[in-house]
């Protein structure tokens, strides 16, 4: 339970407001999930604002994506609102601030005006009359480089609080609302504070970040007399790259060809998220263990996967091998081998008719279990049997070995016996393959990408679905493309 003050049962609002300037990332997650939380613990609203008020950071695809992302994370909003249809609503407040007097229409260039402000002195527009600058206000709907900037203390300790701007004039078009004519946008602290006394906020939820902007919007609810909600600030959750998430970067690295969209692995979008097999009921977990303290925390991939190996550890097992060898054993016997695809044997078995030709049968193994393996070597498959390595190739690396008799374990099926149970102590265990029955995958990681071979039963697999391959980690099966896999790393 989300515990915030001055909380009634039924009367509590609060809001998610993205910029749709990009995809969401795991830090819009946890504002989305503490918000939408709070909402359903309190019987009360969650308002979906789109706040899309500078035109220059719109990206349209955004529009839709926030709102994809948002249904994955099982976030329900009760009403959605988009701040470009509203741009009125905002003019209208501005002017009431110059009619009460409480702001002025500025012209100053910004270099001037924060000299100005730094030696604590006013721009020469402040102190004009309000019919003075009622008249400056209309002239921006026709002339470009006005401001609205809100009346404070000019000797306030804060220079950002100093007269800060409420409305700009802009000739960008908006690429949603294709407006070709000036336009007067608002500037986030008047499009916030209006909208969220309109739409009855009760309670603003957000990061420690945005305490200045508190500081401004006050400023706005005092100046009208309104009620101003409970503001709640919870401590600023870094990520490690800050690449990852940035908008900007994300986009420049797509245009250059780093990432190949909002979905790259590499990325901690919820969308790559998504790709990965990361369950959202995972990232749901992890915000809320964070809760809404204030204390500064730093993002944990790990305690991020630590949650989400609660939802896929019942995933089925398979075999895979990454840069494989060929590993020919000779003396083979006939084997009848099972594999519990999962540790619980409740879920089942796979298995494998090892029949040998000419008492030889042709496996493969990972090259990097050969490394340091010589003559004499006894190794063993895993859980199968062992073998002794008679000859190894230099040149294709490929290894030859014998069967080591009676060393099959419980397991695998000889001449209608299973083996033992046996202990094999100081012996290396190998992953392996049938050379003639597997199945080629292509796996994406991030920063790297693997190929290999799996069991050849993973034809059967559906998409989406989460597996384990042993000893390399989780995986999603994203695209089955004839006899070919593609899948994304999830996590270990």
């Amino acid at each position: 339970m989300i515990e915030i003050s001055n909380a009634e049962k039924g009367k509590v609002v609060v809001r998610f407001a993205p910029n749709p300037s990009g995809y969401l990332h795991i830090g819009h997650a946890r504002a989305a999930i503490l918000n939408d939380e709070i909402a359903k613990q309190y019987n009360g609203k969650l308002i979906l604002r789109i706040e899309d008020t500078d035109p220059g950071r719109v990206d349209e695809e955004a529009y839709s994506a926030i709102e994809d992302d948002l249904k994955w994370l099982g976030v329900d909003w009760d009403i959605k609102i988009i701040q470009s249809d509203r741009l009125m609503t905002y003019e209208n407040f501005a002017e009431q601030l110059i009619e009460q007097g409480n702001a002025y229409v500025c012209n100053c260039e910004q270099e001037k005006f924060k000299s100005l402000k730094s030696g604590k002195m006013s721009c020469p527009h402040r102190n004009l009359s309000i019919e003075e600058n009622l008249k400056n206000f209309e002239r921006m709907h026709t002339e470009d480089g006005l401001t609205v900037r809100i009346k404070t203390n000019l000797n306030e300790p804060n220079p950002s609080l100093v007269d800060f701007p409420l409305l700009r004039t802009s000739k960008e078009i908006h690429p949603r609302l294709k407006n070709k004519n000036l336009t007067l946008y608002p500037l986030m602290n008047l499009s916030v504070a209006v909208d969220d006394h309109l739409l009855g906020i009760t309670h603003v939820l957000r990061g420690k970040d945005h305490l200045t902007n508190t500081e401004k919007q006050k400023f706005i609810y005092k100046y009208f007399g309104w009620n101003e909600p409970n503001f709640i600030h919870y401590g600023i959750m870094s990520i490690g790259s800050e690449g990852k998430i940035s908008k900007s970067e994300i986009k420049k690295g797509i245009d250059e060809g780093k990432f190949i969209g909002w979905d790259d692995v590499n990325l901690l979008t919820l969308r790559a998220l998504k790709k990965r097999g990361i369950n959202p009921q995972a990232i749901r977990n992890y915000m809320l263990n964070l809760g809404i303290k204030d204390v500064d925390i730093e993002f944990s991939e790990e305690a991020l996967y630590f949650e989400n190996k609660k939802f896929i550890e019942s995933s089925f097992r398979y075999f895979f091998i990454e840069d494989q060898v060929g590993l020919t054993i000779e003396n083979f016997p006939n084997m009848l081998v099972k594999f519990p695809l999962h540790k619980e044997h409740t879920y089942g078995f796979r298995t494998f008719n090892l029949v040998p030709e000419n008492n030889k049968i042709g496996l493969l193994i990972q090259k990097s279990d050969t490394k340091k393996l010589k003559e004499g070597d006894e190794i063993r498959l895993m859980n199968t049997c062992n073998v002794r390595i008679t000859k190894t190739d230099v040149t294709t690396g490929n290894i030859i070995a014998d069967y080591v008799e009676d060393s099959h374990g419980p397991m695998v099926e000889i001449n209608g016996k299973n083996g033992e149970k046996k202990k094999f102590h100081n012996i290396s265990k190998v992953l392996w393959l049938p050379e003639k029955e597997n199945l080629p995958v292509k796996i994406y990681l991030p920063e790297r990408t693997v190929a290999g071979v799996c069991e050849l039963v993973c034809k059967n697999l559906k998409e989406n679905t989460i597996i384990q391959f042993e000893t390399f980690g989780f995986c999603r099966v994203d695209k089955i493309k004839g006899d070919m896999i593609e899948f994304y790393f999830t996590q270990r």
